[in-house]
């Protein structure tokens, strides 16, 4: 009977490897930027989850260039301000540019309620025409091409009472007023030169009396023309007690209409024949 006789094992044997030739498939051609020990490449790119996680990791370095970046230019800034104001220049500088933003803010609203008080604010005028064309169509108010009632109607303001400086449309409204100036002589009859008032404003109404000295506009030469003005207040004529000069020259003369401290009220021209 014939026995058949097996090898005895090896003591050291190699296990098969997974593939025996090189990968040429198209993943191949491509690799990271890494490199490891010297050599020309990193990890090749074989599969859609190797490029995402190499998009990763290079986004996340370059999130930390770009933080490591601005931490530095931040430490610079806070070093030269802190050179040049002292410790703690970023609570200073924030502070700084609060103070700047509140004043902005502060200026802004003193604009708009000055013009919304004024009455020459855009957006006031543009709401009121918005509504006025809304109650048109809507039937609301009056068409454009309306024609008031005659006994209805509203009289129209006058620039004065629409002037935005109160004190200057009382100044104006009294020089509209002005009572009618008449003209005395204190020389003799036979001395006596015609004098024709050409225009005079005063801005006050009340009982007046002032020395006023008129000098010739044309020829600004030689003595003035002195006068005495009296006001009676109200309504009453205002008297210019004047001496005419015969060596006065003829023409235009003008004088200011002052007040005791020198403020100026008025002004008279008169013409001199």
């Amino acid at each position: 009977m014939s026995t058949k006789q097996t090898k005895p094992p090896k003591l050291w044997s190699r296990e098969p490897p997974e593939r025996t030739g090189p990968v040429r498939h198209s993943g191949g051609f491509y690799r990271t930027a890494e490199a490891k020990d010297g050599t020309a490449g990193g990890v090749p790119l074989n599969t859609a989850n190797d490029a995402v996680v190499a998009a990763v990791r290079l986004a996340y370095k370059v999130a930390e260039d770009q933080i490591d970046r601005s931490t530095r230019l931040a430490r610079r800034l806070r070093d030269a301000g802190d050179r040049a104001v002292g410790t703690g220049s970023d609570r200073k500088a924030v502070d700084a540019t609060e103070r700047l933003v509140m004043k902005a803010l502060m200026s802004g609203l003193e604009w708009w309620e000055g013009s919304v008080a004024e009455g020459r604010c855009p957006v006031k005028r543009l709401a009121a025409a918005e509504y006025q064309m809304l109650g048109t169509i809507l039937g609301l108010g009056p068409s454009p091409d309306a024609k008031p009632a005659p006994g209805g109607a509203r009289e129209r303001s006058s620039p004065i009472e629409d002037s935005p400086h109160k004190e200057i449309a009382a100044v104006q409204r009294q020089q509209l007023s002005v009572p009618k100036l008449l003209i005395m002589h204190t020389n003799q009859q036979n001395g006596r030169r015609p004098v024709e008032v050409e225009r005079w404003e005063i801005a006050r109404q009340d009982a007046f009396k002032t020395t006023v000295f008129f000098f010739s506009v044309a020829h600004m030469v030689g003595p003035p023309i002195q006068a005495d003005l009296v006001l009676s207040g109200g309504n009453a004529d205002a008297h210019l007690t004047i001496a005419t000069p015969s060596a006065a020259v003829g023409g235009r003369w003008r004088c200011a209409i002052c007040d005791p401290i020198g403020v100026q009220l008025g002004f008279i021209e008169i013409a001199l024949t």
